[in-house]
């Protein structure tokens, strides 16, 4: 009989440790389901945004004008502002105006002549283009005439595309708008 005993004491303290071990063993699962929750929710719905890198360019009060409706003799009124909408700085390195199935440049950083410049906002030039901060603005302006783009008329559709690149990433970023001309 007195094995029986020492059976029962066996037993008996199997089953205590048995009970430590389910306690643990929850906050184990309890754990690491908090970690896989936060994991998911790292990729699917970009709970950590705030640590990667989003670059982005918006185009807001864009316009052209033709005084007086007549472009051979007065050229055209060209005025956009270009918003940095992510959280990295950005380089504006071209600002091209596309009309009739052309491309025509207004601004390039690598080129010789520009036909508009900054004329507000927050922003550094370099040598490569104009370096905005993350929420900053820079508005352009300038006169285009006939010379530059050789046909323009009120009520036409005319695109404007900026583009450039992030400063952190490298990533090459573009944007684009329409406008319809007006006198």
């Amino acid at each position: 009989m007195k094995k029986i005993n020492k059976l029962e004491n066996i037993n008996t303290n199997k089953k205590g440790k048995r009970g430590l071990s389910n306690i643990v063993g929850s906050l184990l699962l309890i754990v690491l389901t908090i970690v896989a929750a936060l994991l998911i929710g790292h990729f699917v719905f970009g709970l950590f945004s705030a640590n990667s890198h989003n670059a982005g360019i918006s185009i807001s009060d864009a316009s052209v004008i033709i005084p007086g409706g007549e472009y051979t003799t007065q050229g055209a009124s060209v005025t956009l502002t270009v918003t940095n909408s992510g959280n990295d700085p950005i380089i504006i390195q071209t600002i091209n105006l596309e009309a009739n199935g052309n491309s025509y440049a207004l601004y390039s950083a690598s080129g010789t002549k520009s036909y508009i410049t900054p004329i507000s906002g927050a922003y550094k030039q370099l040598s490569n283009g104009y370096l905005i901060e993350p929420g900053q603005s820079i508005t352009f302006s300038g006169i285009v005439t006939s010379a530059t783009v050789p046909s323009l008329s009120t009520g036409q559709t005319i695109v404007f595309l900026v583009s450039g690149v992030d400063n952190v990433t490298a990533q090459t970023l573009s944007q684009q708008i329409s406008v319809v001309v007006q006198d």
